[in-house]
């Protein structure tokens, strides 16, 4: 939680039209939203920022995928939760919970309560 008792989300996604719709959804939702564009801005911001409850990142991206940042996330940040979303339907299983996109406003809120 932010200094103004608002939980913090970080976007990830490589699409930056993506990563803006989701920026929006959560913003509409009351979170401050922290956005990067790949993976390893993602880890840059987590280690600037010891606020952020939510990781929601793509999982494909180029360098560094979305599971990859998840893994190296819940290492490094084990209260982290972190959701990962995919455009693709042969996405393999992950640890973390993976939603399909195209996503909407309501998945998001249920996401969100659960943070």
């Amino acid at each position: 939680m932010n200094g103004e008792g608002r939980k913090v989300v970080l976007v990830v996604d490589d699409e930056a039209l993506v990563r803006m719709n989701a920026v929006d959804m959560f913003e509409d939702m009351g979170f401050e939203v922290l956005e990067a564009g790949s993976g390893a801005s993602a880890l840059s911001i987590l280690e600037d920022r010891d606020d952020v409850s939510l990781l929601f990142s793509d999982c494909r991206m180029p360098g560094m995928t979305g599971p990859e940042l998840a893994a190296i996330a819940s290492e490094r940040w084990p209260a982290l939760r972190i959701v990962l979303v995919s455009g693709y339907v042969n996405v393999k299983p992950t640890a973390w919970p993976l939603i399909p996109k195209p996503y909407d406003s309501k998945t998001l809120e249920k996401i969100a309560s659960d943070v």
